[in-house]
């Protein structure tokens, strides 16, 4: 029996280095596919998953570019409200989290405390004996 093998050739992309493109012509090509490409998938993501997605781009020369699944501005206001009401709860998680620690903590010197005092009592006892 013969065996042959075959050579397989896989072309395996290198992971580009991210660095500023100097060139104007080439840094504006670039901009343009990666935006269209993210607006894309801006789309996609709202589409296929029902969700509310808003993109904002400003080019280097300050033009805007955006994408909103509903309005812009009721999205920005919803971010608004989120992160606002994030930053109110935030003290409160903390403190929360504290207070349970901190019983916890009273938890165990009160129960160190009942073992302690019965085995005082023990020995009492013992030496009374």
């Amino acid at each position: 029996m013969f065996h042959t093998r075959k050579k397989i050739l896989i072309m395996v992309r290198g992971k580009a280095q991210m660095r500023r493109i100097e060139n104007d012509t080439s840094k504006q090509v670039t901009f343009s596919k990666r935006r269209n490409g993210l607006l894309k998938k801006a789309f996609d993501l709202s589409v296929l998953c029902d969700a509310e997605v808003a993109l904002i781009i400003f080019s280097s020369r300050g033009k805007l570019f955006e994408f909103a699944r509903s309005s812009m501005q009721q999205t920005i206001e919803r971010y608004r409200r989120h992160t606002k009401d994030n930053e109110t709860n935030k003290p409160l998680e903390q403190n929360l989290q504290h207070l349970k620690v901190e019983s916890a903590n009273m938890l165990k010197t009160v129960e160190d405390l009942e073992v302690s005092r019965s085995n005082k009592l023990q020995l009492q006892a013992f030496w009374h004996m």
